[in-house]
């Protein structure tokens, strides 16, 4: 089959497209036809090298964890499938056997792996994947919205999940790439009587703006967020704030703009270690949450509000491009010239 194999952070070019073998599947997994395979954030922390460590394969590698498509062969094990079948994926696969797998939090599984970095990832023909990691896609769903629904809605169902978002609460959030701008219609969708959104990139703003959810936008770069914010809220601040950007002077900001007693939800990735004021956490009662990817109960419910329309992932599409096209596709999303960006396998 074809691949686009990742040959490391200084790599020149860092993808190459070339002819691998087919992936076989184990007694519990099927092999999928991979029909459309989303870049994802975390790619690029994979691409720059932060996630390249000693419990992970090493270059050359095919990355990739959104992807959806039609299965072709069935494990002897693999009871939940048949050939044919349409499937969208989680972005991880668990053991199983764990404390936590056992209770139903195979997000938090001690021997979690992700597909493109403990397995083989998506920017591929074909790939194979356990069945437990695996989705049905109904009919009315494209390949390319049902390759988001994994990873970029599962992600920001669950962080709502988290926060417990209550009808009337103010919410503020921080990052309006793919899962943050989800986050901000789940956000709506829960109740949230005022939505602040802050963000730096002109063009996400325009489509935040397009999406019509949020009550109230700011550019980061123009406006002193946590000003703005506690003159929307009458001095007080939001109820929870939300940080899907990663970067540290956003997650201050998320910090100072809570009210007393709020809540802090963690979405984004961020790599070096980040102070937060212990007294002030104590004397304001701050809650702060973490969260990571979905647990399998939540699928049925969020697939449902894609098929319901409640959700819209189609608009946080701006690019497609065919597997000999991946240099490309990287770069521009690397710049920030992107929203969501899809590869098809098999053009």
């Amino acid at each position: 089959m074809r691949a686009a194999l990742f040959q490391g952070p200084k790599a020149k070019p860092m993808f190459t497209v070339g002819e691998v073998e087919n992936p076989k599947p184990k007694a519990n997994e099927v092999v999928v036809e991979v029909e459309a395979s989303a870049l994802c954030g975390t790619d690029l922390h994979i691409l720059d090298g932060t996630l390249l460590g000693k419990a992970y394969k090493q270059p050359p590698l095919i990355v990739g964890h959104e992807w959806a498509g039609t299965v072709v062969e069935v494990g002897s094990l693999a009871e939940k499938f048949k050939v044919g079948d349409r499937v969208f994926s989680s972005p991880n696969f668990s053991c199983g056997v764990c404390t936590f797998c056992l209770r139903g939090r195979p997000n938090l599984c001690d021997k979690r792996g992700v597909f493109g970095l403990n397995a083989p990832g998506s920017n591929a023909e074909y790939i194979a994947a356990p069945q437990e990691s695996l989705y049905h896609l109904p009919e009315g769903i494209s390949f390319r919205v049902g390759s988001l629904i994994g990873d970029t809605l599962g992600t920001a169902y669950h962080a709502v999940r988290r926060a417990q978002i209550q009808p009337g609460d103010v919410v503020a959030l921080w990052g309006l790439g793919p899962v943050g701008m989800t986050i901000a219609q789940m956000a709506k969708i829960a109740g949230a009587a005022k939505l602040i959104v802050v963000d730096v990139v002109p063009s996400r703003l325009e489509e935040i703006s397009k999406l019509g959810v949020a009550d109230h936008i700011i550019d980061g770069k123009e406006k002193d967020a946590v000003k703005e914010i506690k003159d929307l809220t009458g001095g007080v601040g939001a109820d929870i704030t939300v940080e899907v950007t990663g970067v540290d002077l956003a997650l201050g900001q998320a910090f100072e703009a809570l009210r007393k007693g709020g809540k802090l939800l963690l979405v984004g990735t961020h790599s070096k270690k980040y102070e937060l004021w212990s007294l002030a956490v104590m004397y304001r009662e701050i809650s702060i949450i973490g969260t990571f990817a979905h647990v399998p109960t939540e699928a049925e419910y969020f697939v449902n509000l894609v098929e319901s329309g409640r959700i819209k992932l189609e608009p946080l599409i701006t690019h497609e491009f065919g597997l000999d096209e991946v240099n490309t596709a990287f770069e521009l999303f690397m710049a920030r010239k992107t929203n969501k960006v899809i590869l098809y396998p098999k053009k």
